[in-house]
């Protein structure tokens, strides 16, 4: 394998490593999402809770002043005051269960019917007053004050549970989120570790030390030191190339010494042929 071909491979690892943490970064950003989904679910519900209590408190606070009023303006205005806040709780139950989960939906329905006993019941107070019967809304109301007393417990108990789930849902996020940073800092710190490791002994392994022996090679060739034996790499990159040459070079160079040394030889014995006819 060539040496370009490893470098291809390492930055190949390095693109698995940015892949694999943009996932784990997208899986995190959606698992978040989805648990402020749930939290703004949560949120609204208990808002609408607190809300629906609310509009009782001002149902009774309306009703209450349809026994002080002191003129027909003053109950007037208790009147539609009182009709006011029994649209809106209405309107407020209508939207909440719409939006609400299926495992919610059997609460709001026993809701619902309890609150249109106390829609209706109101509606009536606010026509006998409307009427002048003052006396008769009177009764109807404190006749009904079990009831209502039962039902704003059970708007509170419901207010309570939707502030609790908020609470659990907030506390889940935040583990979440905590955890998460957590583990997606291990991940990343781990990932580099395996990277920077197999980069160093990749680099080492097959460039550095490689070139090092082959530089040394070269420089005791360049010398003319052949008494050590090359130990050609088996492989098919750059660098046993090399190596496959230089061994080339020096199986020649060394062929051109004998040679050389050959040559010398014969032309002294030539030369001492030529001396020996002279002193003849």
């Amino acid at each position: 394998m060539s040496i370009r071909a490893r470098i291809l491979i390492l930055v190949g690892c390095f693109a698995l490593m940015a892949i694999g943490l943009t996932g784990l970064g997208l899986m995190t950003i959606a698992d978040y999402n989805r648990m402020i989904k749930t939290y703004d679910h949560a949120y609204d519900a208990a808002w609408r809770g607190e809300r629906f209590n609310h509009l009782i408190s001002n149902v009774v606070m309306e009703t209450r002043g349809l026994y002080n009023a002191e003129d027909p303006d003053q109950n007037a205005g208790f009147v539609a005051g009182l009709n006011r806040s029994l649209d809106e709780m209405q309107i407020l139950l209508t939207d909440w269960q719409a939006v609400a989960l299926p495992a919610e939906q059997p609460r709001l329905k026993a809701l619902a019917a309890q609150a249109d006993t106390f829609v209706a019941l109101r509606r009536r107070v606010a026509q006998l007053a409307a009427a002048g019967d003052l006396a008769a809304a009177q009764k109807l109301s404190i006749g009904n004050r079990s009831h209502r007393i039962a039902f704003q417990a059970q708007v509170e108990s419901l207010e309570q549970s939707t502030r609790q789930e908020l609470t659990t849902v907030k506390g889940t996020a935040e583990a979440y989120s905590k955890r998460r940073s957590g583990e997606f800092l291990i991940t990343a710190l781990f990932a580099i570790a395996i990277i920077m490791g197999l980069s160093v002994w990749m680099v080492s392994h097959f460039i550095t030390t490689p070139l090092r022996d082959l530089a040394s090679a070269i420089i005791k060739t360049s010398k003319g030191e052949y008494e050590h034996a090359f130990v050609v790499p088996d492989s098919e990159d750059e660098v046993a190339s090399v190596w496959r040459a230089l061994a080339v070079l020096k199986t020649r160079a060394i062929e051109a010494e004998r040679l050389a040394a050959a040559q010398r030889e014969a032309e002294q014995r030539e030369e001492m042929k030529l001396r020996e006819i002279l002193l003849d």
